[in-house]
């Protein structure tokens, strides 16, 4: 028996891209997942794991402050640490969390900090959210006071001007707000196209960021895995029963190719 060639007409080869790519998209859709989830998951893996291999004897500085006491501060991804001469702290309360900004107010022992979403300050021990939202920016005025634009969750949410004197004590910095009122005023704003498609990507633009970009993300990532490995297992499930059909063709052809020379 011949076998007729098979055409690589559109539908077969709606099935084949579909196929190879139904393990990338899974792995694409379930990470997307994840992503969304960084703000309240603290899962951690190994450095090993990154695709470059490369396992760090210290991680990279992201703010770094020295205090009048001497200390140095210094920040990373996974919190926060204090080292004077040879002696090195680690700050409980900002573990596994990103820091991102620092600044000193004279006369304290402790560092105004700032994580993606909240500045923190010390009172008596205890630290305390003083700004929750976006921060765009940390640091120390000239006289003594420190400065922080805080607020919002998207790429060009309307942050608000913050000062203080003892990191307590946050109000809104009128000079910063009338200095940027002196601006010129927007005729044609634009953004770059790819804020844009960040926000339409992780639901923000429909829901806001954070609780409404989670759930998005998990529907939409969710529903594609799903369809990607269902649709491979359909893939495996019809290859098997084709499978068994070439088999029982095979057994019949046998079988009556043995009647034949039986009778012969």
């Amino acid at each position: 028996m011949t076998k007729t060639k098979k055409s690589w007409n559109v539908r077969r080869i709606h099935l084949w891209v579909g196929i190879c790519l139904a393990i990338p998209m899974a792995l694409m859709a379930v990470s997307g997942i994840l992503i969304a989830m960084r703000s309240v998951s603290t899962v951690q893996v190994p450095m090993s794991w990154l695709g470059s291999g490369a396992v760090l004897n210290q991680l990279p500085i992201i703010t770094y402050l020295e205090t009048a006491d001497g200390a140095a501060w210094i920040g990373n991804v996974q919190g926060l640490n204090k080292v004077v001469d040879d002696v090195v702290e680690s700050i409980p309360k900002f573990a596994g969390e990103e820091v991102v900004g620092l600044a000193a107010i004279p006369g304290n022992a402790f560092p105004i900090v700032a994580t993606k979403m909240r500045i923190w300050s010390e009172s008596n021990g205890v630290w305390k959210s003083v700004a929750m939202g976006r921060v765009r920016q940390l640091s120390s005025l000239p006289d003594g006071r420190v400065f922080a634009v805080v607020g919002g969750r998207g790429e060009m949410a309307d942050g608000k001007p913050l000062i203080t004197q003892d990191g307590q004590q946050w109000e809104s910095y009128a000079i910063a707000v009338n200095s940027n009122k002196r601006l010129p005023a927007l005729t044609n704003p634009t953004i770059p196209l790819h804020q844009f498609m960040r926000e339409i990507h992780s639901g923000a633009y429909f829901f806001g960021k954070g609780p409404g970009e989670m759930v998005w993300s998990n529907i939409i990532g969710w529903v594609l895995a799903a369809l990607s490995m269902t649709g491979l297992w359909m893939w495996l499930k019809i290859q098997q029963h084709k499978s068994k059909k070439r088999a029982m063709a095979r057994g019949i052809q046998t079988n009556l190719v043995s009647n034949i020379d039986c009778k012969g």
